[in-house]
């Protein structure tokens, strides 16, 4: 086989389809959600850099899924500036701030954004999470435990020791584990804060499904939780 038909084979092989166009476009929704909080346009470089990596060939797909993800959850409108290597993005909000939804307004702050992902993880891997599948999640997004974050600055700091002060995270080191390991869950103020409803209609949103019970287990705990609040109440 010729070089060039080798190299356009690789290519081809990069693109996405299906499940992990659907996963991709998900991750550079959150990826420029949490970065437009710097209010500079988002390189395109980025976006290859820090989420599609391998499958920058796709990235045409990616955005189109995400522009019209970005319009239907949030009403914003992913505006695309420059051109050639300069090309970057920009979000414009098309909703009166009166009817922007509550799950914007959490991520209008770039802490409470990242945080609104997390609680998301959590909620929707059962209640917890550990520490090497969180952190996996959120290299994804360009976000990572060890390297200072042009947003976030010390990110581990802000996690482990703001977050979980502030009663958003419940944090608990797992026993008998060499090296040590950590188990996230929601923390008190959490449970206040944002409902576990608001949590599954975005996702649901986000991931085009027709109603918030196509996530079965999710569901169920939802309404566990609602029901409970009822009778405390």
């Amino acid at each position: 086989m010729s070089s060039q038909a080798q190299t356009s084979q690789n290519r081809a092989s990069d693109k996405l389809s299906g499940v992990e166009l659907e996963r991709k476009a998900n991750e550079v929704v959150h990826f420029v959600l949490i970065w437009e909080q710097k209010k500079i346009p988002i390189k395109r470089a980025d976006i290859n850099k820090h989420v599609l990596k391998d499958h920058k060939s796709s990235f045409s797909d990616v955005i189109k899924v995400v522009a019209k993800k970005l319009e239907k959850v949030f009403g914003i409108k992913l505006v695309e500036i420059g051109e050639g290597a300069k090309k970057a993005y920009m979000l414009v909000n098309t909703l009166d701030h009166s009817e922007t939804s509550d799950v914007m307004k959490w991520k209008d702050n770039s802490k409470r954004g990242l945080l609104f992902t997390i609680l998301t993880l959590i909620f929707m891997s059962g209640n917890s999470i550990m520490d090497g599948a969180l952190w996996h999640s959120l290299k994804r997004l360009g976000i990572e435990k060890d390297h200072s974050h042009s947003v976030f600055g010390d990110v581990k700091k802000l996690i482990t020791q703001e977050f979980s002060r502030q009663m958003y995270l419940d944090i608990s080191k797992v026993p008998n584990c060499d090296p040590p390991q950590y188990e996230y869950r929601w923390g008190q103020r959490a449970f206040h804060d944002i409902p576990k409803r608001k949590i599954l209609e975005f996702v649901t949103k986000l991931y085009d499904k027709s109603d918030i019970m196509v996530w079965k287990s999710q569901y169920q705990d939802m309404i566990a939780d609602e029901m409970n609040e009822q009778q405390s109440g």
